[in-house]
Formats: C-alpha cells, structure tokens, sequence
C-alpha cells in the first residue's frame, strides 16, 4: 500500500509530505485547489513522462518520492531479475533536473521509466477522469477478462511465440517485395547481360583491338608502304644489292690488314640486318590483307565497348566483366528465393499451430469466465441502484493474430429493463457510466491483487443517495485494498476511514498547494462545508455528522 508521498519544487509545491493510511481515503478540496497537481506528481513516480514546466522554480531539481509498503506482495522474483534491493518499504524517486532531463530510481538504484512503470502496475491503479472512456477500448476490456480468467501464463506463453510469428512475417514480407522488385527488374536486368554477354569480353584485349582495327583501316596504305620499301631494297640497284657488292669490294682486301677485315664485318652484319628486316617487311606485307567484313567485325565491337562504358560509367573490360556478374547474381537470386520463401512459409505455419492450439485456450477460459464477469458487475451495480441495468459482454474471433489472441471483445449495456443492449458510449449517462467504471475497477483490482486504488472523480454525474453508495462500495474494497478517492461530494467524504484537504495559500509573493490529514473536528467542519459553502450552519454540522455516521 502507499504509505508516504513527498514533493518537492513541483508545479505550485514547495514542498510536501503526507502520509497515508489503509482502507478508504478521501481527498477534497476547492476547484483549482491542486488536487490534479498532487496526482501529476504521484503519476511521474510510476512512470509517467514530464516536462521541465513543472518545476516550480526553474533553477532547482524537482524531486518526489512515494513509500508502498511491499512486505506481503510476491515481488521478490521482480527486484532480483531486475538486480533490484528488496526493501518492506519500497521507494520510488523521480528527479526531474532544470535540464529537463529526468532521473528514475528504486530504493536508490537508477532504473529505467520501463521497470519503474513495470513495477508501479504491480503496486497501484490510477483512475483519472478521462479513463472512463476506456470501457469502450477492446485492450481494456480484453485485458478485464484476462485478469478475471487469470491468462497471465497462456498470455506469456502466447506472447512469446508471437514475438517470434511476427518476426517471420516481417521476413516473409520483406523476402517477398524483395522477390518482386528484382522479378520485375529481371528483364531489364536479362537485357543488360546480354549485351554485355554477347561482346564476349572475357577474350577482348582491348589495346589490340584497337591496334588490329588501325591496322585493318590502313592496309593499302601500309601494303603500298611495304611493297615500295621492299623495292628498295631488293631491286637491282637495291640496297642490298649494292651492300653485297661493297661487301665483295672489302672481302679483296680483308686479308690487307685488320681494319679491313673489320670493315668488311661490319658491312656483312648490316647486310644481315638487312635481309632479315626484308624478310619480316614480306611477312608483314603478305599478312596485311584489306578484309572489310573484318574491319566491320572489329568497328561494331569497339562501338559496342564505347556504348556499354558509357551506359555503365565504366573505363575498363574489366569493370564491364565486373558489372556482368553482379547481373548474372540478381538473376540468379531473383529465381533462388522460392527455397529461402518456402524455409520460411513452413516455420510460420509451425508457429501459427502453436499459435492456434494456444490462443483456444485464451478464447475457452474467457469466454467461461464471462457469465461470472457480468453477473459480479451487475451485481454491483444493483447496489448502486442500478437493479434492472445488464452488461453483456460479447466475444468474437478475430481474422488474424492479435498480440493478445485471436479475440475481440465488445461490451455491451443496458441501463433500463426492457431495452436493448448497445455500446457504452450510446446507452450510459456519466452517472451510469461511473457507476460502471467503479463496479469494473473494482472487479478489476480485486482479480489483480492491487493493493493501491486511486479513484480521480469516479463519482461524476452522480450525487445524493446514488453517491452514497458509491462511497460505501469504496469503504468495503477498502477492506481489502488501500483506496483513495478525490471527490467534490460530501456524500462520499463522509465514508472515508480518513480525510486529506487539498488548499492554496499565499506564501509571501507566490501562491503554493498543501495538502493535510483532517481531525475527526476539521473533518466534520470540511463536510459541512461540502454541504453549505464557507458558511457553516449548524443545519450543514448536522447533516456532516449523519454522513460521517452513516
């Protein structure tokens, strides 16, 4: 149960500690008192997010701690799994720096806002004025059932293997647009190969393509060239002629001395020079043969390799052969995902029958639990005056996993005999609908095991008798759970086994919030006020005492 809250430089708090009792408390206090101020600051400690606009003085830390005692809730497997120190009277601390950075701790030990919400929703329910219209959300009422059929375990066990399908589907769905885009880029991608296939670059040389091909353009000229050359040196008058005929001049004098002998060498080596560069100038001249279907064969390949560095901003054949293989891959990959697809169709169907078998069980235990469910709430809410009101809860299959089964849930009501049954939203007053949300909360809490209940105005569009009872029914939950309510309503004041005010007073140039634990006398003089205004009548004292009495 909440036993201490302390605030510190919160919105219009300096500073504040109160302490709390078990059973039923009531908290009151003037509009515009600070009431929703004191549960902001309580609601930061569980988890909510905030703002820097809170401080109260924006040069100064903002700190608030609550006290729960613990002793008798199983938590030990939370605080160990968390690496948490278990203590009987737990702290829960939130810091909120000038920054605006915010700080969350447990018994001291920084956590995240993760496990302080974890544990602060195995501690305490906060009904604020705007959940009421959860009634009508599917989660919320799915999650009433749940607690009701106490699913926990099947819910885990579902959960995770959810996790997992979810997984796989994601994989699957990816797989698949991935499998699409490269089918439909298949063609272009099919295309692209081909001409580069079709060049057979793994045998072009580039550099003696373009050398054959210039020598290719160039064969008359150089054919002409070469014959002209080969005139020159084997004509009659020819150079090599004449270079025999001055080597046999040399050779009748060689024997004369040493440098005639090496003279006539010399001459005789360029001579053989000679002949062999004749030789090689008839080869080259026999091989060089104008072939125009050639010349066309090797300008189509050079236009194509022009064409294709171009089109793939490449240099190089070796960079064309590199882009040729990343094409043949995406062709290759995109016929090779039916076994990776069909891995994967096969482990979600394996899933989906765990799946299945799993959440018939989840589907089974609500649906038993769900006569028991409305006959508990109407029976409160006979209690509340509301004898002929009916709530039938209808359960219906969903077409597709949801994170919580294959469920979904709608509530139905009907306030009055005799009428028919139609959404929460359609057929329920305020009143009737915060006579339901009690009675809900109530069923909810109990089957939970919460040991804190927080009531923010549940008793709106009520008042007199109806009221009353509302409070009564708080007084008995407080039996078993710590209840708090703020309410407007002296009726309900009147019930509470302990009564808090909430106030504003000037302190010097500000105005701040307090909060105090009544006396049995301020009690009485505050209820009376409830009844009469700031004037108190002796008429309005009587009346608080029966209300405290009753």
């Amino acid at each position: 149960m909440l036993t201490k809250i302390k605030i510190k430089n919160y919105a219009l708090i300096n500073e504040m500690e109160v302490s709390f009792n078990k059973g039923f408390s009531c908290v009151t206090g003037e509009t515009g008192a600070g009431k929703s101020i004191v549960l902001g600051a309580l609601s930061l400690t569980l988890g909510e997010r905030v703002d820097t606009s809170v401080l109260k003085d924006t040069t100064v830390k903002c700190v608030i701690e609550t006290w729960f005692n613990i002793e008798k809730l199983n938590l030990n497997s939370f605080f160990d799994s968390n690496e948490l120190d278990w203590e009987k009277e737990t702290i829960l601390r939130r810091e909120i720096l000038p920054s605006g950075k915010s700080r969350a701790f447990i018994n001291d030990t920084p956590v995240s806002l993760a496990v302080l919400k974890l544990l602060s929703s195995r501690l305490i329910d906060v009904h604020s004025q705007h959940q009421t219209l959860m009634l009508n959300s599917n989660s919320f009422q799915l999650e009433l059932l749940d607690a009701n059929a106490n699913n926990i375990e099947l819910l885990d066990s579902y959960k995770s293997i959810y996790i997992d399908y979810q997984d796989v589907v994601n994989q699957l769905s990816q797989l698949k647009n991935k499998e699409a885009k490269l089918k439909a880029d298949s063609d272009y991608f099919q295309f692209q190969f081909n001409e580069l296939d079709a060049l057979n670059l793994e045998n072009i040389n580039e550099d003696e393509l373009t050398e054959e091909l210039d020598l290719l353009n160039n064969a008359e000229e150089i054919k002409s060239n070469l014959t002209q050359s080969i005139h020159l040196l084997d004509d009659e008058n020819g150079i090599v002629s004449k270079l025999m005929l001055l080597e046999n001049s040399l050779l009748k004098i060689a024997n004369t001395s040493k440098k005639t002998e090496e003279l006539r060498t010399r001459i005789n080596s360029i001579l053989i020079e000679i002949q062999d560069i004749q030789s090689d100038m008839e080869d080259t001249n026999d091989s060089v043969v104008f072939d125009q279907n050639r010349i066309e064969e090797l300008t189509d390949k050079t236009n194509g390799l022009i064409s294709l560095h171009e089109k793939h901003h490449t240099t190089s054949v070796e960079q064309l052969l590199d882009k040729k293989s990343t094409l043949e891959e995406n062709l290759l990959l995109a016929n090779n995902f039916d076994l990776e697809i069909e891995k994967l169709e096969e482990n979600k169907d394996k899933l989906e029958i765990k799946l299945n078998s799993i959440s018939a069980k989840i589907t089974k235990s609500r649906k038993t639990i769900i006569p028991v469910i409305e006959k508990e709430i109407e029976g409160m809410l006979t209690q509340l005056s509301m004898e002929n009101a009916a709530l039938q809860i209808d359960l219906s299959e969903t077409s597709d996993f949801t994170k919580t089964g294959k469920d979904s849930v709608s509530f139905l009501f009907r306030a009055n005999k005799g009428g028919s049954f139609n959404s929460l939203a359609k057929v329920a007053s305020g009143g009737e609908l915060s006579r339901l949300m009690l009675s809900v909360k109530t069923n909810f809490a109990s089957r939970k095991g919460l040991p804190t209940l927080i009531f923010d105005e549940i008793d709106t569009g009520v008042s007199g008798d109806i009221a009353s009872k509302m409070g009564e029914m708080m007084r008995q939950i407080g039996g078993n759970s710590q209840v708090i309510s703020i309410t407007h309503l002296p009726q309900i004041a009147g019930k509470g086994n302990s009564h808090y005010k909430v106030y504003k007073e000037i302190e010097g140039a500000s105005t701040v919030t307090k909060m105090t634990k009544l006396s049995s006398k301020e009690r009485l003089v505050e209820i009376a006020k409830m009844l009469s205004g700031a004037k108190v009548t002796e008429a309005a004292l009587e009346n608080a005492k029966v209300l405290m009495l009753n």
